[in-house]
């Protein structure tokens, strides 16, 4: 059974080394202590992203500025379907503990018809989460609503064999979102009739939220994943490689001369990079 799941911030951890290298969005990528995944979207509901940092201060670039996503009609179904791609992609390999549990947290509201309740054209498609590996899906799950205001949809699933081990530039992290709602319009005079409404909240500080229409202060949307471990970049990848010295967890500016001269100083200097275990699909 679902459990209510308070929203946890992520810590950001700078990886110092790949700053050294000169790369800027470490922030956003995770680490053993950052383990936070937190979603952003437009305002039109028509597109998505996420990555593990939020400060809780400041707004993500091109995110919705009002906090979440809006989408309405007088009469008929209205849907969404979001998709939050890890943006930037992962930059290195990501391991998740076995059997561990991924819990996601979803803030939405909606007002209108859900589920069987729709009349035209069948059912409407009930809140339904899509987790995501390459583009696979390797997990789902659908949430009834009642759709008469907000809601908090807690997601909690175990890490299974194939969603252990995450390869850097391939297996990149996707959260996929698909509802429906349809309006009541089958009062007299329609006097009761009630527009579709969806509101999905996104992660956005709450000095910054639209409470215009409507409110939801803390409804941070998130996912919370158990990481094992990270692992630094592998060489070649990005940058040239030295010939002459093998660094197998990421070279570092400076590092290599440390190296060429303990090595003149001992017999010799020699590191085996840590091999990634096979996926078992």
């Amino acid at each position: 059974m679902a459990m209510l799941i308070t929203p946890v911030q992520g810590t950001p951890i700078v990886d110092e080394v790949n700053m050294m290298q000169g790369g800027g969005n470490d922030d956003r990528q995770p680490t053993a202590n950052n383990t936070t995944y937190w979603l952003f979207g437009s305002e039109a509901m028509d597109r998505g992203k996420g990555h593990f940092f939020y400060d809780g201060n400041n707004s993500e670039q091109g995110s919705s500025p009002k906090g979440y996503g809006y989408k309405t009609a007088s009469n008929g179904k209205i849907s969404i379907d979001i998709s939050f791609r890890m943006d930037p992609a992962l930059t290195k390999d990501m391991t998740l503990e076995l059997d561990k549990v991924i819990r996601g947290t979803f803030y939405i509201e909606s007002w209108g018809r859900t589920g069987s309740d729709c009349q035209n054209g069948g059912a409407c498609k009930d809140f339904t989460v899509t987790f995501k590996k390459a583009g696979v899906p390797v997990a789902s799950d659908t949430f009834v609503t009642g759709g008469s205001g907000q809601e908090t949809i807690n997601w909690e699933f175990a890490v299974a064999e194939n969603m252990t081990e995450w390869k850097k530039n391939q297996d990149n992290i996707e959260i996929q979102v698909e509802y429906e709602v349809e309006a009541d319009t089958g009062s007299a005079l329609g006097i009761f009739d009630q527009p579709a409404e969806i509101y999905f909240f996104y992660t956005h500080p709450d000095d910054n939220r639209d409470n215009s229409a409507t409110s939801c202060d803390g409804c941070n949307s998130n996912v919370i994943f158990p990481i094992l471990e990270i692992d630094l970049p592998l060489p070649g990848e990005g940058d040239d490689e030295d010939d002459d010295v093998g660094i197998g967890a990421g070279s570092t500016p400076g590092f290599t001369t440390v190296l060429m001269l303990t090595s003149m100083m001992a017999a010799a200097v020699v590191l085996v990079p840590k091999k990634n275990k096979e996926l078992e699909e």
